[in-house]
C-alpha cells in the first residue's frame, strides 16, 4: 500500500474511542427517540378521529366482542382514543367547585363567579360496556336501539356514578323529524329528603341547577367571539362564555348543556367529531316554579309537592348536516352524542333572583353580569365532566299494520291515533311502604288492556318494570316466586324473565306496545314518611311516553292498571266524550278526582 503511513498519537486514539462510543449509543437509543418523537409530535399535526379503528362496528351487549386494543392513557385516567367506543361517564371531583365560594362549607358565592380550575387528569372515568360499538357477524339482529332504557346505567347513578351535575338519564331517542335528540332524565336530589338526609340534599344541589337555564355566547381562543355557523362541522376547540340575555347567542338564550355529535364511518371504522349544539328545554322550569308561587327551586325540607321538578326533559338539536344520519340498515346508530353540563351554582331565587328572558313575562331579577362577570369562560369539553358516546337512535313504534318498525319518516299531518294510554306497571311489585306484595299483575293488566280497548283507546303503551321489582325483593332477602333468590340469575343472558310480555303478546302490536323499563324506583316510602317516597322510574316512564308517543296522538292518558276510566250516562266510548270536549269546551287537559 503506497502513500504516507497513518500515525496516531494518544490524543487521536482517545478521540476515536469517544466517537465510537457516541456511535454505539446512537445505535442503541435512536429507535426509542424516534418512537417518542412520533407519539409526541407526529400525531399532533394530522387529522385524527376521536377513536382509532381496530375492529368493525355495532353497539352490542357486553357478552359479545370486547375492545381489541387499548391505546395509551393520558394522565392516568383519560384514554386518548380507542376502538370500539364505549358508553363512558367522566365525573368531576367535588373540590372543583371550591373556587366558587368564599367558604365551601357555607356556599357563600364569590362575585363575580370565578372559573373552575379543572383538568382532564382530575376526572374519574367509568366505562359501561353494555353499550359498546362493535361488529357482530353472529348476531346481526342484536338491535340496541330498541332497548336503550335497559342498557343505560340508571341504577348505578348515585351509587357508583357520583357527579351532582350530570343528568340522571333514563331514556333518549331521535325526534320523528330527525332535528333533535330528546333526553328524559330524573332529579336525583329528590330521592331522599327530610332532616336525616340534609347532607344528601346538599350534595345533589347541582341536580336542581340543571332545571335552571343559563345564557352563553361562543368565543374563540378564550376571547374572540365566533358564530354558530363557523363551528358546525368543524373540529377546532370551541369555547363558551356565560353571558346576559342581551349578549347571548340566539341558540344560547336558554340552555344548560353542550351537545357534541360524532359520526360513525362504517367503511373506515372510525368515529369523528361532527359539530356542537346547545341544548333546549320544552318549557322553562324556573318560570313554572315562579308561576306556582314558589320562592325558590331549592327546597330544604321534605317538600314533596314540587313534583314538576322530578322529571327533567331537554333536547339536543342535531346539526343540519347530520339530520339524515341516524340508524343504519341494521337498526344500529350511526351518530353518537356527548352531553356536557354547563356548571354554575344553583340559583336560590329568593336570594339570587329569577333569570327569565323578556319573552316569558315574569320578573327578571337575576343580574348575570354581577353574578357571573363578563369573562367567565367555561372549561374545554375534554376538561369537563360529561356523558360520552350515548347512541342516537330512532324510537321504536308500532305502525298501523301491526308491525313494529323503526320510524325514519316524519309523521303525517293527521295523527294516527285519537286516544292512547300509558302505564308503568309490573308482574309483581311492592305497595308504597313495602308492606305488601302484589303478585297478580299479569291478570290485572290483561283485564285492564281489554277494557280500555273496548271503551275507545286506539293504542296502549306498557312500560314493564318487572325486572326492577324482582331486584327490590332480593334486596329484602326474600325469595320471590317468579325469580327465586339468586341475584346472578337476573344478569344471565339465558335466564328467561317472566315479565309482562306474555300478556302484551296476546294483543296485536297495532294496539299494544311493550317497552322494557327495568329502572328501579329510588325510594318507595309513603308520602307521609319523614323521607317521602320518590317513584323516579314511574315519573321517567310517564315523561318518556309523552315524549316518545305524544306526537302520534290527539289525547293521551297516564294511569295505573287498577284505575278504570268508565264512560257513563249516554256515552259508551271515550272518543264520544273527547269529541264533545273538543267541540264545545276546547280543553287541552282533563283531570279526574
Amino acid at each position: 500500500m503506497s502513500g504516507r503511513p497513518l500515525i496516531l498519537n494518544a490524543r487521536h486514539i482517545r478521540s476515536v474511542r469517544y466517537l465510537l462510543l457516541i456511535g454505539l449509543l446512537i445505535t442503541i437509543f435512536a429507535p426509542f427517540i424516534l418512537i417518542a418523537w412520533h407519539e409526541r409530535f407526529g400525531t399532533e399535526h394530522q387529522h385524527r378521529p376521536l377513536f382509532h379503528p381496530q375492529s368493525p362496528h355495532l353497539l352490542t351487549s357486553p357478552s359479545l366482542q370486547q375492545p381489541t386494543s387499548k391505546l395509551k392513557q393520558i394522565n392516568n385516567n383519560i384514554d386518548d382514543g380507542e376502538w370500539p367506543p364505549v358508553l363512558t361517564v367522566y365525573s368531576e371531583p367535588d373540590s372543583s367547585y371550591d373556587a366558587w365560594y368564599e367558604n365551601p362549607s357555607t356556599k357563600k358565592q364569590k362575585l363575580p363567579l370565578p372559573q373552575r380550575n379543572v383538568h382532564k387528569k382530575d376526572l374519574t372515568r367509568q366505562r359501561f360496556p353494555t353499550l359498546t360499538y362493535q361488529h357482530n357477524q353472529q348476531q346481526p339482529n342484536d338491535n340496541i336501539c330498541n332497548k336503550i332504557p335497559t342498557l343505560l346505567p340508571i341504577d348505578q347513578f348515585g351509587t357508583t356514578i357520583l357527579d351532582p351535575y350530570l343528568p340522571w338519564i333514563h331514556d333518549l331517542f331521535l325526534s320523528d323529524d330527525k332535528t333533535t335528540v330528546n333526553i328524559i332524565a330524573q332529579n336525583r336530589r329528590r330521592c331522599h329528603k327530610g332532616k336525616a338526609h340534609k347532607s344528601d340534599m346538599d350534595y345533589w344541589e347541582g341536580q336542581v341547577a340543571l332545571f335552571q337555564p343559563v345564557a352563553v355566547t361562543r368565543v374563540r381562543n378564550n376571547k374572540a367571539t365566533v358564530s354558530k355557523e363557523e363551528i358546525d362541522g368543524s373540529n377546532h376547540v370551541q369555547y363558551y362564555r356565560l353571558s346576559s340575555h342581551e349578549e347571548a347567542d340566539e341558540d344560547g338564550l336558554e340552555t344548560r348543556f353542550i351537545c357534541r355529535f360524532k359520526t360513525i364511518d362504517v367503511q373506515q371504522q372510525t368515529v369523528e367529531y361532527a359539530g356542537e349544539t346547545l341544548s333546549t328545554y320544552n318549557f322553562n322550569y324556573e318560570f313554572i316554579n315562579w308561576r306556582k308561587s314558589r320562592s325558590t327551586m331549592v327546597e330544604t325540607g321534605k317538600d314533596f309537592q314540587m313534583f314538576w321538578l322530578s322529571p327533567l326533559a331537554f333536547n339536543c338539536p342535531v346539526p343540519a348536516h347530520l339530520q339524515q344520519d341516524s340508524n343504519d340498515d341494521t337498526g344500529q346508530p350511526s351518530l353518537l352524542l356527548d352531553i356536557i353540563p354547563i356548571r354554575t351554582p344553583v340559583r336560590r331565587n329568593d336570594v339570587d333572583g329569577f333569570f327569565f328572558h323578556k319573552g316569558h313575562g315574569g320578573p327578571m331579577t337575576f343580574d348575570a353580569t354581577k353574578m357571573w362577570g363578563q369573562n367567565h369562560i367555561l372549561p374545554r369539553v375534554e376538561d369537563s365532566g360529561r356523558w360520552e358516546n350515548l347512541p342516537v337512535c330512532h324510537k321504536p313504534q308500532a305502525d298501523l299494520n301491526g308491525d313494529v318498525a323503526i320510524v325514519d319518516t316524519t309523521l303525517p299531518k293527521k295523527k294516527p291515533h285519537r286516544l292512547v294510554a300509558c302505564t308503568w306497571t309490573s308482574a309483581i311489585h311492592q305497595r308504597r311502604g313495602n308492606e305488601r306484595r302484589i303478585s297478580d299483575g299479569k291478570a290485572r293488566l290483561r283485564e285492564w288492556i281489554a277494557f280500555n280497548l273496548e271503551v275507545g283507546f286506539d293504542h296502549i303503551y306498557i312500560f314493564d318494570n318487572t325486572g326492577a321489582n324482582a331486584t327490590i325483593f332480593r334486596l329484602k332477602n326474600e325469595v320471590d316466586p317468579d325469580f327465586g333468590s339468586d341475584t346472578k340469575l337476573m344478569n344471565e343472558a339465558d335466564h328467561d324473565i317472566d315479565d309482562l310480555r306474555s300478556v302484551t303478546d296476546l294483543f296485536p302490536t297495532s294496539k299494544v306496545t311493550h317497552i322494557e323499563w327495568p329502572a328501579t324506583i329510588c325510594n318507595n316510602n309513603r308520602p307521609a314518611h319523614d323521607d317521602p317516597g320518590e317513584r323516579s322510574s314511574q315519573y321517567a316512564a310517564e315523561a318518556a311516553c309523552r315524549a316518545r308517543y305524544g306526537p302520534s296522538t290527539d289525547w293521551m292518558a297516564s294511569m295505573d292498571p287498577d284505575e278504570y276510566f268508565v264512560p257513563m250516562g249516554e256515552y259508551t266510548s271515550w272518543k264520544q266524550i273527547l269529541d264533545k270536549v273538543d267541540k264545545e269546551e276546547g280543553r287541552s287537559v282533563l283531570k279526574f278526582r
